[in-house]
């Protein structure tokens, strides 16, 4: 049994007629419909009309199914209406340390398009939203770009220069900005290469612009673990200007003269990507490049 055939059957029961039901209400042929009927009839074991000259009548068993069947069609109904109506969920990736400057204004271009529209958030080192993103559990993400990640359609949403952090009482503190020379041979606190590739990549390649080494003594799982070991061991680091909102008491920052080239951070996605927020995600995309 379909849900077709107590559609029908509803429909020829309230009409008391096959063939005014099948010209006024369901707009198919009179034979395919008593063929309908008669295949619920059998699949029921009953008989649910009697055929009469001038349409047809319901049996008992057919007044107690069509009680049931029309309670059946306002719970699909009902429930067909709830899922339409369901607020779209926008699945966001973030790296740390990003939520403040990025989620108001997705947030805003979200709900310019669906005024009901939810974000739930995701707070993770770009490999992991990678991972996240091919697994279907985010829809988009602010990220960095992998250029081994083929499968993930990236495009360009800003970019972050490079600044010190440094404990209060560094030796570096004093001085209002710091150049290349004098971060050697200082205590250098680095993100770990894993889960900060495009960091590690742009301050090698500042590193190697200068052809001077620059080699960490410590290395962070991210950028909030970095600040601690700053705090901890008196070190110094290299992080995207954004990690000043994560400072933790004594931490400062310093500009950097001619410092790293800017990092790019990206919009990533997959491109065929069948989440309901596909239409949602498209909006905040377009209104983010806007």
């Amino acid at each position: 049994m379909e849900l077709r055939h107590i559609r029908y059957f509803v429909a020829v029961a309230e009409s008391g007629s096959v063939s005014t039901a099948a010209r006024s209400r369901l707009h198919t042929s009179q034979p395919s419909l008593s063929r309908q009927l008669l295949e619920l009839e059998e699949e029921l074991g009953v008989k649910l009309f009697e055929r009469r000259s001038r349409g047809v009548v319901l049996t008992d068993p057919g007044l107690v199914f069509l009680e049931r069947s029309r309670r059946v069609l306002k719970e699909v109904d009902d429930a067909a209406a709830a899922a339409r109506n369901t607020p779209a969920v926008l699945r966001l990736g973030v790296l740390p340390g990003l939520e403040l400057s990025t989620l108001p204004r997705v947030v805003e271009l979200a709900r310019k398009h669906s005024p009901e529209a939810e974000i739930r958030v995701m707070s993770a080192s770009s490999p992991r939203l990678i991972e996240e993103l091919r697994a279907g559990n985010i829809d988009m993400a602010f990220m960095r770009q992998d250029e081994d990640a083929v499968d993930i359609h990236f495009e360009i949403a800003g970019y972050h220069g490079l600044t010190a952090f440094l404990r209060d009482d560094h030796a570096l503190a004093a001085k209002p900005e710091l150049v290349f020379e004098d971060l050697i041979d200082q205590t250098y606190v680095s993100v770990g290469r894993r889960s900060a590739p495009a960091l590690r990549v742009a301050i090698d390649a500042w590193a190697q612009r200068k052809d001077l080494p620059l080699r960490p003594v410590h290395t962070a799982a991210n950028i909030a673990s970095a600040l601690s070991l700053i705090l901890t061991v008196g070190g110094f680091s290299l992080l995207p200007k954004y990690a000043d909102q994560l400072l933790l008491p004594r931490v400062i920052t310093r500009p950097l003269v001619d410092g790293p080239s800017p990092i790019p951070l990206m919009i990533g996605y997959r491109p065929k990507n069948a989440s309901r927020s596909r239409h949602l995600m498209e909006a905040v995309r377009k209104g983010w490049r806007a």
